[in-house]
């Protein structure tokens, strides 16, 4: 008994077009995946010679790539791209979300010539009047490290200029930014005890004094006796 196939078959002109349609789509394919792989290669290149995966949207030497790299954020937010493109882009470190990434990179270095000016990572964020971005911006930091959502680069680049992650207690943390303050202004960390403009702070300093020049000392924990140090802060004044 013979069983007729119920698949139409297509007339061979048909069948001719179907195949060429499906080599352009091939070819199609094939050539996005050629274009993909190089623009990869030139994130490798950048990221060898730059130390970095942050390539600006606005990348004067090569413009592709930064909208290219731009594009891969926003495909992997809206499920747009391949897991194996995925996978390769997390072999490099490639940072999904950037947060401020247009101006990180700048305010890591303001953070460096502070670091080389002052002596310390912990900047005021107030009365800093030579850079009042600065210190929302180190705050900011320490609020996505402290909530897992700071890329390992950043804090690999942070933790190489010794960066203080924990801002200890509050209350201390906003004296020691007064006194930080004061010695941006007065080039000095010998704060009178009778500040007028600020009286809390010279209490405050002689408090630091008095605990380091005691039997108490212990109580000045190794954090904050290393700030006060990376500031040449003076424990004994007459």
């Amino acid at each position: 008994m013979l069983i007729r196939s119920s698949r139409r078959r297509l007339p061979s002109n048909e069948l001719h077009k179907s195949t060429k349609r499906t080599k352009r789509t091939t070819t199609y394919v094939e050539s996005c995946n050629e274009q993909w792989h190089e623009m990869f290669r030139r994130l490798v290149v950048y990221k060898k010679k730059h130390k970095s995966i942050l390539v600006p949207n606005k990348y004067a030497a090569d413009l592709k790539l930064g909208k290219w790299v731009s594009t891969q954020r926003t495909n992997y937010k809206n499920d747009m791209i391949a897991e194996n493109r995925v996978d390769l882009l997390n072999s490099v470190g490639f940072v999904w979300e950037t947060y401020e990434t247009l101006s990180w990179d700048e305010m890591f270095q303001r953070l460096v010539r502070y670091k080389k000016e002052h002596h310390t990572t912990v900047v005021p964020t107030k009365k800093n009047k030579a850079d009042p971005r600065l210190g929302i911006w180190v705050s900011h930091q320490r609020t996505f490290y402290k909530n897992k959502k700071l890329p390992v680069e950043r804090i690999n680049c942070l933790d190489s200029i010794g960066f203080f992650w924990d801002p200890l207690d509050k209350q201390w943390m906003e004296m020691y930014q007064e006194l930080l303050a004061y010695k941006i202004q007065h080039r000095s960390t010998n704060v009178p005890q009778c500040y007028m403009e600020n009286p809390q702070l010279g209490k405050w300093v002689k408090s630091q004094r008095q605990v380091y020049n005691t039997t108490n000392r212990g109580s000045l924990s190794k954090k904050r006796l290393g700030l006060m140090n990376s500031i040449n802060f003076v424990w004994s004044v007459r």
